[in-house]
């Protein structure tokens, strides 16, 4: 829109606030009139500075009367929603007081072309690269938008003078600014390379290299310096941080107590420090040509025959890291005590990669243990326990009374013993457990192809953590003709204080024997639930993808932006429905809360009815009260009869229907056995479908009872546990081929449902630099344009281990990230939990914030618990992580 068709007018009083915003105005800053008026009217501009102070408003406004009075000046404003936006402000003093503001677009920037340099201006001020030119001779300079913006200044507010230059240069650098001549010179141009410090807005300091040309007058006197400057304080601190690693290493390793090594054997690359051939008596001997012959020879001569990746791979088996006492070969044979240390990179093959680590001489008075084999414990048919831990007896006891079979394995994969469940299950008598290989005890095969599964002691080794409960397995049959049995097992090791594995605890159950408690019949009710739904959930999300998708191939293919607003609402209400369905899988907390009697309803149905041609109606009285109740389970309760419901219709053309209820009751002694008399909230759940024969009536509520071909009966008997596990009563009606009608009694909360207000923070951009978590590449580019989009400096990493180090990076040189946002889950590595754990050890101040695709009020309150300071919940638009971060830096 030209300039000429479009003007916001606003009067302004003398201090700068706003008296009057014609509607241009109120449109451009996305406000209503009652919320621009009396707002300071530097608040409406973007200013890297963000501050509610009057004197910090005060400053900000006479820069703008500077600028801006009686001329155009190009500021940014800053709308409620979305990026700033360049305009041109003019300022007009009235007669009566106060000032008339007139802001508009920019003129449209002419076409680039050779003549008119807007190629190169554009560079100057947007670039990121900043243009300056000093003239000593007459004492001005001028510094380009780009050049101000490295130091976090916008145009308007630093004044264009060479003392600006001199107080922002560091006092320490100031001899290597390109202002100083140092020498004379000869007469004409000198070109000029430096790096130097100077201060930025916020107070830090910032390396800047500055490349550019110096002009010598006749008689040999600086006169003249025109240049740019590329902000380098990334590089200087990564330099830095590098020369101060360096350091340590050298320390430490060089002529230090640590000998380092360095085995790369996908690289062929071998290394060991001078400090490795001082500790094994190599003082006078010149640096090794064969660094991983040096090393082989200094193992324990009766290990190393397999070479030394066989003998490291056998080193602590499933621990990346560790360390142990041994006894290493010096100059001639002589043994030397050291603590070994190393880490390894193992690939997915399991073959070693890389091996990076140090010894360290220990004192003669600790000699190093000799590398034998763990023995084997004599067979007995209880493990018997160590000093001041449980007696033989109690421990022996312990194994006899649990449900499930128990191996004990030591080092070498062989049983020590076995419980009496286990003697049962595997049909092996107990004393003749001890002393036999636990794959000839407890012989695994895959419950669907009957293949032979990996062995378990070996799985429970190299596995990066505790295994979960696996169900994929079998015990193989002992006889021909015999079927595999399957089993539930898992398995954990036990190590020494030095790092060495001890032996193996396998436990084993048989599921056919599992039983099902009250409350794990609430849990199988509703997976079975949870698949009933599976089809009408999926349904709703493809209606809300035919939108969103349809909406993106407008604006990609056609640059047709108009349904993009509607494909942004089916994001959003996508994304409520994937709450509801969390909240619904996830099941009850054991916390009651108070909750509003018409959400519970609305809720229910949200879910329960995704699909369904149903009418579903839902009808509460304002002056309903609310309930107290396990929130999650009372869905699962309306859930379950909606979902009854559903399932009861008969088929078309019958137009099925459902009429959902809730008001106030006041009961009776008696009125409803066996609730007492008092104030309940009555539901009530409806339906016009077949209805329920006479006979079954009575019935229904019973476990296991069913009247569908695939039901399990769970359905109804978990709802009446449910219900009268709050205080309350359920009752049912039912009219053959006319409806049913299922009535819920709940006693009613006595304070009414806690309201928590939230102030919408207003988006604004920042700077800082963010460190980004996220095993996701897609997430993790889009995160860091949004981030860009905001103006802050950013890291990524795809997991948590990345995330530690980049963080130790810069924490060594006392420039911490401002923000760290972590992904919670990260498949095959280290996820946001562990890493933060890490983090705070590292810098107790660290400020995390945590992404997750999980928005779930209980994981909110635990993570926030547990110390972190914001949730940003995917998906989410660049406004929500620009409120977020604003949130946590304040």
């Amino acid at each position: 829109m030209a300039a000429a068709e479009f003007a916001a007018v606003l009067l302004l009083d003398d201090s700068g606030r706003v008296t009057f915003a014609a509607e241009a105005a109120r449109a451009l800053w996305q406000v209503r009139d009652e919320e621009i008026t009396g707002e300071a009217f530097s608040n409406l501009f973007y200013f890297e500075v963000v501050s509610d102070e009057p004197d910090w408003l005060a400053a900000q406004w006479e820069v703008i009367l500077a600028t801006a009075l009686n001329r155009s000046a190009t500021l940014s404003a800053q709308p409620r929603e979305g990026a700033p936006r360049d305009v041109l402000v003019r300022l007009e003093r009235l007669a009566a007081g106060g000032y008339l503001a007139t802001v508009q677009p920019p003129a449209p920037a002419p076409a680039p072309s050779a003549e008119d340099g807007s190629s190169f201006q554009l560079l100057a001020d947007k670039g990121t690269a900043g243009f300056f030119e000093l003239n000593l001779r007459t004492g001005r300079a001028d510094y380009s938008p780009a050049w101000k913006k490295i130091l976090g200044y916008v145009d308007a507010e630093l004044p264009d003078t060479l003392d600006m230059w001199r107080q922002l240069i560091h006092p320490d650098d100031s001899s290597a600014a390109p202002d100083q001549l140092g020498r004379k010179l000869t007469v004409g141009t000198r070109p000029f390379s430096v790096e130097f410090r100077m201060k930025h807005r916020l107070g830090h300091w910032v390396w800047v290299q500055c490349l550019g040309v110096q002009v010598l007058s006749a008689t040999g006197e600086l006169e003249r310096v025109v240049g740019l400057h590329i902000d380098i304080s990334e590089r200087k601190e990564i330099e830095e941080s590098s020369l101060a690693n360096d350091e340590r290493m050298q320390l430490l390793s060089g002529a230090g107590p640590l000998g380092a090594f360095d085995l790369d054997f996908h690289a062929r690359h071998f290394w060991v420090s001078q400090a490795w051939q001082e500790i094994l008596g190599h003082d006078d001997d010149p640096e090794p040509a064969d660094p991983l012959a040096a090393f082989t020879a200094a193992l324990p001569a009766d290990e190393a025959e397999a070479g030394p990746a066989a003998w490291l791979l056998a080193r602590a088996p499933g621990q990346p890291t560790f360390s142990e006492a041994l006894t290493f070969q010096g100059k001639e044979g002589v043994p030397v005590s050291v603590l070994f240390a190393a880490h390894r990179s193992i690939s997915r093959r399991g073959e070693l990669t890389r091996v990076t680590g140090f010894i360290s001489a220990l004192p003669e008075s600790v000699p190093a243990p000799a590398a034998a084999p763990i023995a084997a414990p004599a067979a007995t048919a209880a493990p018997t326990a160590p000093e001041g831990g449980l007696p033989a007896p109690l421990t022996a006891e312990l194994f006899g009374v649990m449900s499930e079979g128990v191996l004990l394995v030591d080092a070498r994969g062989k049983v020590i013993t076995i419980n009496p469940v286990a003697a049962r299950l595997l049909k092996t008598p107990r004393e003749s457990a001890p002393g036999r290989a636990v794959s000839e005890i407890f012989p695994l095969v895959n419950r669907t192809s009957g293949r032979t599964s990996d062995d378990p002691c070996s799985r429970a080794l190299t596995a990066n953590a505790p295994l979960s409960l696996i169900s994929d397995d079998a015990l193989a049959p002992a006889a021909e003709g015999e079927a595999a049995r399957p089993i539930v097992w898992t398995a954990r090791p036990a190590y020494d204080a030095a790092g060495r594995p001890e032996g193996i605890v396998i436990v084993f159950r048989d599921p056919e024997e599992m039983s099902l408690t009250p409350e794990e019949l609430v849990r199988a009710n509703r997976f079975e639930s949870l698949g009933l739904l599976a089809g009408g959930i999926a349904h709703d999300f493809n209606n809300l993808l035919t939108t969103i998708l349809g909406g993106l191939s407008m604006a990609k293919d056609n640059r047709d932006y108009s349904a993009l607003a509607d494909s942004e609402k089916a994001c959003d209400t996508a994304k409520g429905l994937t709450r509801q369905l969390l909240a619904f899988a996830k099941g009850g907390t054991g916390v009651q809360t108070v909750a509003s009697s018409k959400e519970i309803l609305e809720d229910a149905v949200k879910i329960a009815a995704s699909g369904s041609p149903a009418v579903v109606k839902v009808e509460v009285a304002e002056t309903t009260d609310p309930v107290l109740v396990d929130r999650a389970q009372i869905l699962q309760v309306f859930q379950n009869l909606v979902v009854n419901a559903l399932q009861a219709m008969p088929p078309e053309p019958h137009r099925p229907a459902l009429h959902l209820r809730a008001g106030n009751v006041k009961l009776a002694e008696g009125q409803v056995p066996p609730l007492a008399a008092g104030d309940y909230v009555q539901f009530e759940v409806s339906d016009n479908g077949s209805g329920i024969k006479p006979e079954h009536l009575q019935k229904i509520f019973d476990a296991f009872f069913t009247t569908k071909k695939h039901g399990t009966g769970l359905g109804l008997a978990t709802v009446l546990s449910i219900v009268r596990k709050h205080g309350g009563q359920i009752g049912v009606e039912s009219v053959l081929n006319s409806g049913t009608t299922f009535t819920v009694f709940l006693p009613r909360a006595d304070r009414p449902v806690e309201v928590r207000a939230r102030r919408a923070p207003s988006l604004r951009f920042g700077t800082g630099r963010i460190l980004l978590m996220d095993d996701d590449p897609k997430i993790s580019a889009l995160t860091g344009a949004m981030l860009q989009s905001l103006d802050y400096k950013y890291d990524l990493a795809k997991n948590g281990e990345e995330a530690i180090a980049l963080y130790k990076r810069y924490l060594n040189i006392g420039r911490p990230y401002d923000v760290v946002i972590l992904d919670i889950t990260v498949i095959g590595g280290m996820g946001g939990e562990e890493c933060f754990r890490a983090l705070r050890q590292l810098d107790p101040e660290v400020r995390a914030v945590v992404s997750t695709g999980y928005d779930n009020d209980d994981m909110n309150r635990r993570l926030t618990d547990m110390g972190f300071l914001g949730y940003l919940t995917k998906p989410y638009r660049v406004t929500d992580l620009g409120k977020v971060i604003k949130g946590v830096v304040g």
